[in-house]
């Protein structure tokens, strides 16, 4: 019998050689955009984010994931930021909640099924398991250390921070690594497989300060969820130059890495060969605006330099006007025919 989803996702993140490749492409607004719904709907109903996916599911009878995540503002929305929400993109928050050490004393450390839009998504994975647990690897996701302090305080002000009040920007990322683990380990209870953790602001600071003071967190973060029973991807949109070693050190399973650094680059800059690569096509000009055989010469390339240890997807996410004929060449690459 053909192996399942699951299984063969399990096989490559142990360092095992499944039947083929795993396939783990980012669907989020192109999810929406397949079932006709505003964007704005997706994010903010876990109904129809299951919906989207699984339609995608039945659609790419390749596809070897199911996710849950949809935009960065879950858990600052949960501590109190106000949103705006938009039909077509994730939504924005235009003024950060925290403006230094007193409102971070006041700060309340928010339930993830307290009802919010965290619960929605443990929903979300609920239904999921509902519908897929045991054949299709259920991603849960939860924001970054770093990237969750961003949200709350803003990127500029926490980038001075680091330097005019260290001891405050280290306490905003201790609170923000247990929001993060509390996340992570509510949804695997609720049957998520694997964790995503999105930290896309580590790709802005030193590779010095990354080693130092965020990878040790986001290793935090991993330990809890692997003592949880999940596995652990970590996902760091950008230029993350001078940080693999660092990377690799946090236990993450999986590492997604972007199209702006090779996967070559990535092993050669400490990240093991055991340890899972995902990616790291440019998802407009090498997945969207690729032609069927360009995308299999890149597909092929990044498989030649991750090795074996590997799972395909693009850099990041999969733009929502990408050409089902790339896609279905995508998927083909992962089947191998």
């Amino acid at each position: 019998n053909p192996m399942n989803s699951l299984e063969r996702t399990r096989k490559r993140l142990l360092g095992e050689i499944p039947d083929r490749i795993p396939a783990h492409p980012l669907f989020m607004t192109y999810a929406a955009r397949r079932i006709g719904v505003p964007y704005s709907d997706y994010v903010r109903d876990y109904r129809v984010l299951v919906r989207g996916q699984l339609a995608l599911l039945e659609h790419f009878d390749t596809l070897d994931v199911v996710s849950c995540c949809s935009d960065a503002w879950r858990e600052a929305a949960d501590c109190g930021a106000e949103l705006a929400w938009h039909d077509h993109l994730p939504p924005t928050c235009s003024r950060p909640l925290l403006d230094g050490p007193e409102s971070l004393a006041r700060l309340r450390m928010p339930d993830p099924a307290g009802g919010g839009r965290m619960s929605d998504r443990l929903e979300a994975v609920h239904l999921f398991a509902s519908q897929v647990k045991g054949r299709v690897p259920i991603l849960g996701w939860v924001e970054g250390p770093l990237a969750e302090a961003v949200n709350l305080l803003g990127m500029d002000a926490f980038l001075v921070a680091t330097l005019e009040q260290p001891e405050f920007a280290a306490a905003l990322m201790d609170w923000t690594t247990e929001l993060a683990v509390r996340f992570a380990v509510a949804q695997v209870a609720a049957g998520a497989d694997i964790i995503g953790m999105g930290d896309a602001a580590a790709s802005l600071v030193s590779p010095e300060y990354y080693a130092a003071e965020v990878a040790p967190r986001e290793r935090t973060v991993i330990r809890a969820v692997h003592k949880a029973g999940a596995f652990a991807r970590l996902h760091i949109c950008g230029n993350v130059h001078g940080k693999f070693a660092a990377m690799d050190s946090t236990g993450a399973d999986l590492l997604d890495i972007d199209y702006p650094q090779t996967l070559a680059e990535a092993r050669q800059g400490g990240i093991r060969p055991a340890v899972c690569l995902c990616g790291n096509l440019h998802p407009v000009a090498q997945l969207r605006d690729a032609t069927p055989a360009g995308l299999l010469a890149d597909l092929a390339e990044a498989h030649r330099q991750a090795g074996e240890a590997f799972i395909l997807a693009p850099g990041c996410e999969v733009p929502p006007d990408t050409p089902e004929a790339n896609l279905r060449a995508f998927f083909a690459y992962a089947h191998g025919t």
